[in-house]
């Protein structure tokens, strides 16, 4: 059952990260500025995806989420292939709008499918396993995107993109059966007759003190990253000259194995230390985003290509690292029927701050120092959004020190 959640997430990655790796030839063919780019692959997504989400989860804790989950993948799959007939601005910020409709569905229903299929103790890993798919579709993307670009253009490559996500759709709804709420978990937690409106679900999660310190150091983090996924292949390009396959292959290469290391590592850690001491949920984030803050500065420094991607692998490692403890933990403190509205209200938080306005950001500076600094200027807007790690490192910090008392656990 896993491994159909954790192949759809492949597909579900892939068709949101493409539009990075091939953003110099769109915005070339369409004559898109820096911002406009930015919006493309950002906020244009990320909008509706987080404004679809909430209501999309609601039903999946209402309703079947294996339907829901074959719904959505459907219409992202279509939405990517129709990204590949964009005459315009306007007419491709449309179509990743669709995309991130349809994307908005997987996530909150997959978290909450993971929670009735595993046991507390061994969610972690669940989670963990899950979320390699992001390093996969990411690695995949670059790839298989560097690739087919060259080939037959970027225009096909979401055609072929959207055709292969409608046979994963279709596979996923043959295989998948949905699971009983709450079967695993212990009997005296089990609400299952229990339905939280929104605000409900939305005061629970603010009556625990360590959300109200993890949900804004993830938006931090998700600005930054996403600012970083989006622009540091066109970043490569323009600094380093490379060709779009060379950019793609680092990218993907990077990507894939940071990624998988650092997620399957924040589920292992999740698991035993949290064991010991609830503590470390945030505690792991928080020395993540310490670790990675030098590095992340190095890569937009270093003079040569080839430390510049090493020094990438750092940060790919150590947010890759804090997702799987955070997500963790939002399933400890949410009762059984919130969990897919609470990861909603997690992801709309870091998607509309985060991805939606971080490469916004910064293409909006990048076109704003342009004039004085030419192709340096995305450099420049890339090293201004960094040290907002370290203010994440220090909520993350706080946030650790209450999570014991919103479990009701001894301190």
């Amino acid at each position: 059952m896993l491994s159909l959640l954790v192949s759809v997430y492949v597909i579900n990655i892939i068709d949101r990260h493409i539009i990075n790796i091939l953003l110099e030839p769109i915005k070339h063919d369409l004559s898109l500025t820096d911002t406009q780019a930015g919006f493309v692959a950002g906020l244009a997504f990320a909008l509706f995806y987080t404004v679809m989400g909430l209501p999309i989860a609601t039903l999946a804790d209402r309703f079947s989420r294996t339907q829901l989950v074959t719904a959505c993948s459907a219409i992202w799959s279509v939405m990517t292939a129709l990204t590949g007939a964009a005459s315009s601005y306007l007419t491709i910020a449309i179509a990743r709008m669709g995309v991130g409709i349809g994307e908005a569905g997987l996530t909150p229903s997959a978290n909450s499918l993971i929670g009735d299929l595993f046991k507390p103790t061994d969610r972690g890993k669940a989670i963990g396993i899950y979320h390699v798919a992001v390093p996969v579709g990411t690695m995949l993307a670059g790839l298989a995107g560097g690739y087919l670009e060259t080939i037959v253009g970027w225009r096909m490559t979401f055609v072929i993109l959207g055709i292969v996500g409608l046979v994963m759709t279709v596979i996923f709804r043959l295989a998948f059966r949905e699971p009983e709420r709450g079967l695993v978990d212990d009997p005296a937690s089990r609400p299952e007759q229990n339905r939280y409106t929104l605000i409900e679900t939305i005061k629970y999660l603010y009556s625990k003190k360590s959300c109200r310190y993890f949900f804004p150091a993830f938006a931090l983090i998700g600005f930054v990253a996403s600012s970083v996924n989006t622009w540091t292949p066109a970043y490569f390009m323009r600094t380093f000259d490379m060709s779009l396959m060379q950019m793609a292959t680092t990218i993907g290469l990077v990507g894939g194995i940071g990624g998988g290391i650092g997620m399957i590592a924040g589920g292992v850690l999740a698991d035993r230390l949290s064991s010991r001491n609830v503590s470390a949920y945030l505690t792991i984030p928080a020395i993540a985003m310490l670790v990675t803050f030098p590095p992340t500065l190095g890569m937009y420094i270093a003079p040569w290509p080839g430390l510049s991607a090493a020094l990438f692998l750092a940060p790919v490692i150590t947010v890759s690292v804090v997702t799987v403890p955070v997500l963790a933990l939002l399933q400890r403190l949410a009762k059984n029927n919130m969990r897919a509205v609470a990861v909603a209200l997690f992801l709309l938080v870091i998607h509309l701050i985060g991805m939606g306005f971080g490469p916004v950001v910064v293409g909006l500076i990048s076109d704003l120092l342009n004039p004085a600094f030419g192709d340096d200027s995305l450099r420049y807007g890339l090293l201004s959004i960094v040290p907002l790690n370290l203010l994440a490192f220090w909520w993350f910090w706080r946030g650790s020190r209450h999570i014991a008392s919103d479990l009701d656990l001894p301190q």
